[in-house]
């Protein structure tokens, strides 16, 4: 994740509160994040490639930030389950640059499909990270609901974002890996991670994404939309 998500995502967080009952996480749901995680890696905007995280989700697209992807020439991506190092090519079908998430088109590429869904405080789960080409389901809780004021990703307009703050352990590199929740469906995408605490992150809600998912469904996947530009 780059330096300037890190910092604008501290400026202005406004929590919510409220709990929910207690969710009994999945016993399978390692297994569950595993099947549908993939690593990105997307050229074009810097000397080196960007590298991301992502998951498939229903409708057959890769979820993942588009601050990631945005702007790039060539993408492609790789199930994270196996441990493999070829990845194929994949297009951009969809963009939510207020939001920061992104749609993905990976034709050839087979990946189990995560649901759409939601989180509440002390929600655990997990968010599959890449280290050595190898997929690592690494545990969160959701903190809290939060609502950030924060520039969208091509740095031009100050935007709300719903989602959560995150307790998780990432790295640069780890931005869109998605939250999967303890009944194995899709919560939130990573897009900051705190300076000022090791295990503290920002996730953008999924509440988007179905919006995303119509426009989606008009595009070629075989070509993909213009990527536009880079992210700021």
């Amino acid at each position: 994740m780059r330096r300037r998500l890190l910092i604008a995502a501290t400026l202005a967080i406004a929590g919510c509160s409220g709990g929910s009952a207690h969710i009994d996480v999945r016993a399978d749901l390692d297994d569950i994040a595993l099947a549908s995680a993939v690593e990105i890696h997307a050229s074009g905007c810097h000397t080196e490639p960007i590298r991301g995280g992502g998951s498939g989700i229903i409708g057959g697209y890769v979820l993942t930030a588009a601050h990631v992807v945005a702007g790039a020439t060539s993408i492609t991506v790789r199930s994270a389950a196996f441990g493999s190092t070829t990845g194929v090519a994949a297009h951009l079908v969809a963009v939510d640059p207020a939001n920061d998430l992104a749609l993905l088109a990976a034709p050839g590429l087979l990946l189990a499909g995560l649901p759409l869904g939601k989180a509440s405080a002390g929600d655990l789960g997990v968010a599959v990270i890449v280290r050595d080409h190898a997929g690592i389901a690494a545990p969160f809780t959701i903190s809290r609901p939060v609502s950030v004021r924060i520039l969208d990703i091509y740095q031009h307009d100050t935007v709300t974002r719903s989602g959560y703050q995150v307790a998780i352990e990432i790295e640069p590199g780890d931005s869109g890996a998605v939250l999967v929740g303890p009944r194995g469906d899709a919560v939130g995408v990573l897009y900051a991670r705190s300076q000022a605490a090791e295990n503290r992150a920002w996730a953008t809600s999924t509440s988007a994404v179905p919006g995303l998912l119509q426009r989606a469904a008009g595009v070629d996947t075989a070509t993909g939309i213009d990527p536009g530009p880079c992210a700021g």
